[in-house]
């Protein structure tokens, strides 16, 4: 069943064997799988249970339901601009469907960086076999690709550089271009479609309009959560929730996580536990083409370059660049300029391409609570992180010019506007820093990572917490460093390990 919190009775009890804090990717699969096991489960989950019949393609009416502070969860010195899913699925229901595994130079270097007994490279394959399956993951077909996304194609190939198309998790896209709002026609595969129907079916429950504020822990156990009845138009405490547990998994996200483990008191000796938050921090570049673009039509991203990527240890080609397009609201406050330079800008909207080049970041971020129901995300990036956005920017331009743009545009302050492809090298100097160009990131990640070693580690390699009995870890957290690439695919494959690890411990 799924409740809302707004209905039950404040200051209620509600008790289960196991109680899962996030329904998105790593939350939903852990609860489904523990629940087909037997174990009764609730999962606390703090925004709305949202129909694709609801999903009714308005950016005003969506992004505040879809995400967290309608997409304006900012860096303490406003610098990243973080999109994070809530919802039941999470951010599974905003994302764009893209499916990649983590490169097996990472897998390698987190066991041999992290002695990951649990989760060896050699165990990722069968989770990453499962989980496509389970989800339907597929390579879009050539023929699918929009024009967007064959101006970058086009622009790697006149290049000469490495790219290449993508894989999804959709079944039955009808190509409307609004999987950012929700998707209206139920083709994305994702937790709300795939693991909330397995856990409804096995008797498991989910609680919408509640957040998770603290986890009750005594002698070392966890013993349930306290959580807060929210309002999900402005998350307001209207009521509490007391959830008795023997054990708790905490799927909250990268940021939400460390903020509740924080919050309740959950140091770590190691002392990484919201100290080591990776971003994929991104910029953006926009081309303004002759013919038109009309990049909202069609599959979003399908098709990326990865000239600029290299896995290998010390390799200073760390970007990843893939097409992103907003619908107009979202482009409106990204387009630089005021009153008539700023209208003559978004009448080319049709005509434009975004390209975004998006960081395998080194910078370690911080993430701390901010009272009951907030948090605060301190990210700065390093300055070779720094000059690796600034390349960004030069790839970006070089990657629109060589596919034919007429102009490209840099959203920064001043704005600046290329006309000549040699323009574009000038790009590395910009200064990346908030007075000049804003940052933009969807991935957080690696601000618990697991590790075997309890001395380095809060959670070890079954996503359990080390100092805390009966408590588990599943989400993006877990990655001991940025990926480099969308996480989604892989927090599915940490959910199924971490399930099964739950259920296995009994």
């Amino acid at each position: 069943m799924i409740h809302d919190a707004r209905a039950l009775r404040p200051g209620g009890r509600i008790t289960c064997d196991l109680c899962v804090i996030g329904s998105g990717p790593g939350g939903a699969t852990v609860a489904a799988l523990a629940a087909e096991a037997g174990l009764k489960v609730v999962v606390l989950e703090p925004g709305d249970y949202i129909t694709p019949g609801q999903m009714n393609q308005r950016e005003e009416q969506m992004l505040p339901r879809l995400l967290w502070q309608a997409g304006a969860r900012m860096s303490t010195d406003h610098g990243t601009r973080i999109h994070q899913g809530k919802g039941v699925g999470g951010s599974s229901l905003h994302n764009l469907n893209l499916c990649k595994r983590v490169p097996p130079e990472l897998l390698e270097r987190w066991h041999r960086d992290r002695h990951l007994e649990h989760l060896p490279p050699a165990a990722w394959g069968p989770l990453y076999d499962e989980a496509e399956r389970l989800l339907s993951v597929t390579s879009v077909p050539a023929e699918a690709w929009n024009r967007h996304n064959r101006i970058l194609q086009a622009g790697t190939e006149a290049l000469g550089w490495r790219g290449g198309g993508l894989a999804h998790n959709r079944t039955g896209c009808l190509g409307s271009g609004f999987c950012e709002l929700g998707c209206a026609f139920d083709a994305k595969n994702n937790a709300a479609k795939v693991f909330i129907p397995r856990l409804m079916k096995a008797g498991g429950s989910v609680v919408t309009h509640a957040q998770a504020v603290r986890l009750d822990t005594r002698d070392g156990r966890v013993r349930g959560v306290s959580a807060v009845i929210v309002d999900a138009a402005d998350p307001q405490a209207v009521g509490t929730l007391e959830i008795v547990a023997p054990r708790v998994c905490v799927s909250a996200s990268a940021t939400g996580t460390p903020a509740l483990l924080l919050r309740s008191g959950l140091m770590d000796p190691g002392g990484e536990t919201g100290r080591r938050l990776h971003l994929h921090p991104a910029v953006v570049v926009a081309g303004d083409f002759d013919e038109p673009v009309r990049a909202w039509e069609g599959i979003p991203q399908t098709y990326e370059c990865t000239e600029q990527l290299d896995f290998a240890e010390g390799s200073d080609k760390r970007l990843w660049i893939v097409p992103a397009f907003g619908h107009p609201m979202g482009v409106a406050t990204m387009l630089p300029g005021h009153g008539e330079a700023h209208a003559a800008l978004m009448a080319r909207f049709a005509h434009m391409a975004v390209l975004v080049a998006m960081l395998h970041d080194e910078t370690n971020g911080r993430v701390d609570p901010d009272g009951d129901l907030g948090l605060t995300i301190d990210y700065r990036p390093t300055p070779p992180d720094r000059r690796s956005l600034a390349e960004g920017l030069v790839h970006g331009a070089r990657l629109l010019f060589a596919a034919g743009a007429r102009r490209v545009i840099v959203p920064m302050f001043p704005s600046r506007i290329l006309d000549r492809p040699e323009q574009a090298a000038a790009l590395a100097e910009v200064s990346i820093d908030p007075g000049t160009i804003s940052l933009s990131a969807v991935h957080p990640m690696a601000s618990v990572p697991m590790g075997d070693d309890p001395r380095v580690a809060a959670v070890d390699s079954r996503g359990r917490h080390h100092q805390v009995e009966g408590l588990w870890i599943s989400d993006g957290s877990l990655f001991p460093t940025s990926i480099g690439g969308p996480p989604q695919l892989s927090i599915y494959a940490l959910g199924l390990h971490v399930g099964r690890q739950i259920v296995a411990a009994g």
